[in-house]
C-alpha cells in the first residue's frame, strides 16, 4: 500500500485513484462494513480530515469504485463488437480482454464489485444492474450472430451468455496474485478451449455423437469442424465479392 511519504510526493491528480485503489484493497480484505475511513487514511498515512478533501463519505468510495470497474469492462468491449470480425473471433477477444484486462488487473475491484453491491444507495444500485443487463446483451447478440452464421451451435443465447460472464467472472474467487501456477494468458485460452470444445471426448473417427435428450444425433467434432470451416469461408466470399463489386464501381 501507499505509504505517507508517497502519497504526499503524488500528483494531485493521481491522489483521488491512489485513495480509491488503497479503499478496494482494503474492502477486499476487512470487507466493506469493517473497513471506515479512518482505515483508509491510515493505510494512506494521511489524517481523516485530509482524506475528507478527496472523498465525503465511505458511500462515495463504493460507488466510484463501481463506475470505474464498468468503465473497464466497457473500454474494449464495445470495441472489439463492432469490429469488421467473425462472432468466434469476437467472443475470443472479449474473453481475453475480460479476464486479462479486466480482472486480473483490477483483482481487488472486482472482488469488491461482485461481493458488496448490496451496500450501494438504491440509483447506484439500480444503474449496476442495467449496466449488467447491458453487457449481457452484448455478448448474447455475438452469440445470435454466431448461430445463424452457422459458426456456433444453436442453444439459447442469454443462458450461454450467463455461463460465458459467470464462468469468468467468478476467477476473483480463487486467482491468487504469486500464488495461482497459471498466467493470465493460460487461463484464457482454456477457457476458450473449453466453450468451443466441450469437455466430452467426441469419437475421432467422425461416428454419430449419442441421442440427446431432444432425440437428436448430436454432431461429431469433425463434421462441426467442417461445418465450421465451411461457414467461414462462405462468409469470407461474400465479403470478397462484394469488394469486388465496390471496386468495379469506383
Amino acid at each position: 500500500m501507499t505509504t505517507q511519504k508517497n502519497f504526499k510526493q503524488l500528483d494531485r491528480s493521481v491522489r483521488k485513484q491512489t485513495i480509491i485503489d488503497t479503499a478496494a484493497e482494503l474492502f477486499h480484505k476487512k470487507g466493506y462494513s469493517s473497513t471506515s475511513l479512518d482505515d483508509v487514511a491510515k493505510a494512506l498515512g494521511i489524517s481523516k480530515p485530509a482524506l475528507y478533501h478527496y472523498v465525503k463519505n465511505k458511500n462515495e468510495l463504493l460507488t466510484i469504485i463501481y463506475t470505474q470497474t464498468f468503465e473497464n469492462i466497457f473500454m474494449d468491449t464495445y470495441e472489439i463488437s463492432n469490429m469488421d470480425l467473425l462472432p468466434d473471433e469476437k467472443l475470443r477477444r472479449i474473453i481475453r480482454h475480460h479476464i486479462t484486462n479486466i480482472i486480473m488487473k483490477d483483482l481487488y475491484m472486482f472482488s469488491v464489485f461482485f461481493s458488496e453491491e448490496n451496500r450501494l444507495p438504491k440509483r447506484d444500485f439500480n444503474k449496476i444492474r442495467e449496466e449488467k443487463r447491458r453487457y449481457t446483451g452484448i455478448i448474447e447478440k455475438i452469440l445470435e450472430e454466431g448461430m445463424s452464421q452457422g459458426l456456433f451451435v444453436k442453444t439459447d443465447p442469454r443462458l450461454q451468455a450467463y455461463a460465458i460472464i459467470g464462468m469468468c467472472n467468478w476467477i476473483y474467487k480463487w486467482y491468487k496474485v504469486g500464488e495461482t501456477r497459471f498466467s493470465p494468458e493460460q487461463i484464457s485460452d482454456y477457457f476458450i478451449q473449453l466453450l468451443e470444445g466441450g469437455y466430452l471426448v467426441v469419437d475421432e473417427a467422425d461416428q454419430p455423437a449419442q441421442i440427446g435428450k431432444t432425440g437428436k444425433k448430436k454432431q461429431g467434432k469433425r463434421n462441426y469442424r467442417k461445418e465450421k470451416i465451411y461457414q467461414q469461408i462462405k462468409i469470407h466470399s461474400q465479403k470478397l465479392t462484394e469488394l469486388i463489386a465496390e471496386l468495379e464501381d469506383a
